[in-house]
Parts: C-alpha cells; structure tokens; sequence
C-alpha cells in the first residue's frame, strides 16, 4: 500500500506494533532493543521511507509567534494552581511578552497526535514542558520528529535536551545535613506519593534517592511517609509520623503546596514549631516568610526557571543548531525561624 510522506514516530509504532519510546531508541541508535525487535521495526521504516525530520524543517519556514507551556497534572483529581505553578507561568508569559511572543498555558492532557498538532496547524513555535518523566514519551516522540522544545525537570537521558530543573537530591540531602548539624537523630520526610513514583516522576525519584542517602551518610533510621496531594492527607502524614515516631523532632517535606496542613496538623497534635517539631520546605521566599512562624524553606525560584526557561526556548528557535542549553540549580537553604538546634534529654 501507498505511504504518506507525513508518517510520524507514532504510525511507525503502530505499524511495526511496539511502543514509539522503542522506536524512539532504534532512530537514536541505542542498543537496548531485543534484536528481533530492532529488525522488524527497521524494516517497517526502510519499507515506508521514513523520514523523521521533513515535517519540522518545513514548518520552521514560518512562525506562529506564540510558545506553549506544558503542565498536565498527575490526573485531574490532583490539579492545583499552587504558587509554584503560577510563578513559573507569570515568568514565562511575562518573558514571552517582552520577545512578542503569545503564551499559552495547557494542563488537558495530550496524546501523541494532539501534541504533534499543535505544531504541525502551526499553533506554536515550541514548548516547554512540565511534569517530566524520568522516562517521557513527550521528549522522544518530540526530540525525533525535531521540533523545538525545552524542559523544565528533566529525564533520565537528557541527550541533546536543554532543561533546567533544581537538584531535588541534593536539596533533600543538605535539608538533612543542617537538621543532623543541628542535633537532629529523628528526621521524617514526607514527600510525593508512591504512585508518582511508580511513574518515574523526576522530583518524586530524586527525593526519594537524596533522603536514602542522607540516612546512610548519617545512619539515621529512615522514617518516611509518601502522602497524596492535597490538605487531609498531608495532616494524617504528620499525624501518622507523631504516633509511630512519638521521638520525632524534624521534618522535610517535599510538598511546598501543603505545607499549611503540615502547620494546623502540627498545631492540633500539640506541637509547637519549631520547640517540639522543627520543619524545612522547598517554598517561594515571599510565602516562607509570611508563615507563622517564617518557615526554613529549600528556596525554590520558580519565576526565574519560568523566565529562563523560555530565553531557553527562544535560544533554540532563532538558533536550531546550538548546542543544549543545560541548567541543574544547586539547593540554597535560607534558615528562619522553624527550625531550632535539638538537644536531647541527659
């Protein structure tokens, strides 16, 4: 039978019935494919002439003037307008703007083709995606059909990619060295759920492997909660942790949008921050310091990685050929005043 010349990524996994991170490992010459596999799928792409790069190079010709950024949440039931989410989009839009460049913000999720489509009815020029995978189909369907894209996160495998993201490890990791400095032996976190996990969601993964490094680097006892999003599940968190570690005297947290449960739960179980309970949370200066009492925050700036994320994108647009662009922002603890030394009892 006939073959368009506009086949995708996505019509040569259908057509050779593997899934398109598969053909996307073959197309970029990677040696995990059983070689069974590897033939049949090569042999689909020399039968149709594939051509992974024709479409994107045609439509570079012509510009909608207007990027995209990419934030589908978990499932909708978990969908918040937190204050990281819109101070990544007021950067974003408001560096779009100063280069004329429309902004639009998505959250529906999207398919392959409908992802493909934004680009190819020339409703933007790029895109900047959020909520990365260490694992994403976005970015190998996106990096081998050649249009422009950036991250804000990143994979597993970020060849070729330009991203910038906060080193969630790290920022786990020193949030315990300060707390262990500080005389701390009883440290929990409370992080993302086990789920997001499961899905390779890069902040969930790299938490989780900076808390089991600080356990190991300063023997403590892991002590860890994986709670869902939202205020009842992060006060039964802490209240879960208060009763099983009734020696607790810490807590880092990897959900900036409930740190107030953390707060009210603390309060209703009797616990005065920081005296009974110190707490550290990645969180924008301006909310941290208007808690009661100013929380001890990993600083999180997300209008900035918004802003540099589209300099980023447009970086890559007027300038396709230049290499990646590739920001990882070092943790910076700003101390305040919910967290205090501890010194056990003689």
């Amino acid at each position: 039978m006939p073959y368009s010349n506009d086949l995708t990524i996505i019509d040569i996994a259908k057509l050779s019935g593997v899934s398109i991170s598969t053909v996307s490992r073959i197309l970029n010459g990677r040696e995990e494919v059983a070689p069974a596999t590897r033939a049949r799928v090569q042999r689909i792409i020399d039968e149709v002439g594939y051509q992974p790069h024709a479409q994107a190079q045609h439509l570079r010709a012509r510009r909608a003037m207007m990027i995209a950024l990419l934030y589908p949440p978990p499932t909708q039931t978990d969908y918040v307008m937190t204050q990281f989410v819109l101070d990544f989009m007021i950067g974003a839009s408001q560096r779009a703007g100063q280069n004329r460049y429309l902004f639009s913000f998505i959250t529906q999720p999207l398919d392959p083709s409908s992802l493909l489509n934004l680009y190819r009815s020339g409703q933007i020029d790029g895109a900047i995606l959020m909520q990365v995978r260490l694992q994403d189909w976005r970015v190998d369907l996106l990096r081998h059909e050649d249009y422009p894209f950036v991250l804000i996160g990143r994979c597993a495998d970020n060849d070729g990619i330009s991203y910038i993201d906060l080193d969630f490890e790290a920022a786990v990791l020193s949030a315990y060295d300060k707390l262990v400095e500080l005389g701390h032996q009883q440290i929990g976190l409370i992080t993302f759920p086990r789920r997001t996990h499961d899905e390779e969601y890069g902040p969930a993964v790299r938490s989780i492997q900076g808390f089991e490094a600080a356990c190991a680097k300063h023997g403590l006892t892991p002590i860890l909660y994986e709670a869902e999003f939202g205020m009842e599940p992060m006060f039964a968190a802490l209240e879960c942790l208060a009763r099983q570690y009734p020696d607790l005297t810490a807590i880092v947290t990897s959900h900036s949008e409930s740190i107030s449960a953390i707060l009210q739960a603390a309060d209703a179980l009797g616990l005065q921050i920081p005296h009974d309970l110190s707490v550290i949370a990645p969180l924008e200066d301006t909310l941290a310091e208007r808690s009661t009492p100013p929380l001890t925050t990993i600083d999180f700036p997300s209008y900035d990685m918004g802003q540099q994320g589209v300099d980023m994108l447009l970086h890559k647009l007027e300038h396709p050929q230049a290499a990646p662009q590739q920001i990882l922002i070092a943790p910076r603890l700003v101390m305040r005043e919910s967290v205090r030394a501890h010194k056990p009892l003689s």
